[in-house]
């Protein structure tokens, strides 16, 4: 008998206490933050820290699993100061576990990155997984505004970093990577970066991943535009590389031209040194499909593959030329990390050349050997509207 009173007299205490704790949080407590916009005004020396909350419902009344946004900010001398304020002053207890991104603003990522950083990583309540993004302008700016999708911005850009492959025009980085590049001497890194655009379907701007964000010496430098993006995330990113597949339009004869799909198959970048100096060798092979022909062709014929594999050769290796030209000759950044390779495969030799390496990156000789191999023409024998 003693058995069966005891569980009994068990649930009855846990029924009775429920609830009544002091720690316990109530759901109409708490605000989900999923996304941080830091801001800084070099005039004033002050940073500003916005969240970007859900509220879950917890009325009866509410359509079940609906969410509230919620937006606060708070401005301190430092960030641990804006951060503190903010939740004194929010009135709701608000949980970081569940953010996704950091969206920071141009200023602070010019005029004080490592003090962004250095917080971000040092509170542990933050996801070492969240996305850092810079933009251009002030960040909590972005957090205002509506997504494309209806969605609540946090989860519209997630999205957006997982059809990524469908273009490669960002370079996405969780914050461990971001700060395993972060504080390397030699070597820049590209970040996400934001666009606005009108939207297509409301009347309101929206917020679009796209281009990149150059960091170097710990606080960002200039801007990538998409195309360039592309160029590096095939070149250094193997991440994002493998499952990749971006568009190109080539040009075949003078009125001639037609578009593929393209996918990397195997990058390397190898260094070698001649009398003294670095030269960098880029070696990438591509598989490509046929997505449309702007006259009629015959798209089996070995012949017209073989010219339309040299016409897409050319084709990528004078993309990646122009945007190598661009890191090296304006920017004069090594974003691809030619500094890492030359000090794994040539540790003595680097050691002579690393102090002088900001100026002997921009006359470093590159190589480049692309391969294109056509795998797929499409469904049919001609396209064109011909037969």
């Amino acid at each position: 008998m003693k058995r069966v009173v005891r569980p009994i007299l068990l649930c009855i205490t846990l029924i009775l206490t429920e609830g009544c704790s002091g720690d316990a949080n109530e759901i109409s407590d708490i605000a989900l933050d999923t996304a941080v916009a830091i801001d800084y005004d070099q005039k004033s020396k002050q940073f500003t820290f916005t969240t970007f909350c859900v509220l879950p419902s917890n009325s009866s009344q509410e359509k079940a699993g609906a969410f509230n946004q919620w937006i606060t900010s708070e401005t301190g001398s430092t960030l641990l100061e804006a951060g503190k304020k903010m939740r004194a002053h929010a009135g709701k207890n608000v949980i970081f576990q569940h953010n996704k991104f950091f969206i920071i603003g141009e200023d602070a990522a010019r005029y004080s990155l490592y003090e962004v950083v250095d917080y971000l990583t040092r509170k542990r309540e933050f996801r070492i997984t969240s996305f850092p993004i810079i933009t251009k302008g002030q960040a909590s700016s972005k957090l205002r505004l509506k997504s494309e999708s209806g969605d609540i911005i946090s989860n519209d850009l997630l999205g957006q970093i997982r059809n990524n492959k469908l273009l490669g025009q960002s370079s996405p980085l969780i914050l461990k990577d971001f700060v395993n590049f972060f504080s390397d001497p030699y070597r820049g890194f590209v970040a996400a970066s934001l666009v606005v655009k009108p939207s297509q379907t409301k009347p309101n701007d929206v917020l679009i991943l796209r281009g990149g964000a150059v960091i170097y010496k710990e606080k960002l430098v200039d801007w990538l535009d998409g195309n360039d993006v592309v160029m590096v995330n095939i070149l250094s990113n193997k991440k994002i590389w493998r499952s990749l597949e971006f568009p190109g339009d080539i040009k075949l004869e003078s009125d001639i031209h037609f578009t593929s799909i393209f996918h990397v198959s195997d990058s390397a970048i190898h260094s070698e040194f001649v009398n003294g100096l670095p030269v960098m060798k880029i070696d990438m092979k591509l598989n490509a499909s046929i997505e449309s022909v702007n006259r009629d062709m015959n798209v089996i014929d070995s012949e017209t593959i073989k010219q339309m594999e040299r016409a897409a050769t050319e084709h990528i290796e004078e993309s990646l030329r122009a945007s190598l030209d661009h890191l090296q000759k304006n920017l004069k950044v090594d974003i691809l990390g030619f500094s890492e390779i030359m000090i794994q495969h040539q540790p003595n030799e680097w050691k002579s050349i690393q102090k002088e390496w900001e100026d002997i990156f921009p006359t470093i000789p590159i190589q480049i050997h692309a391969s294109v191999k056509i795998d797929k023409a499409g469904m049919t024998t001609s396209i064109g509207g011909g037969h």
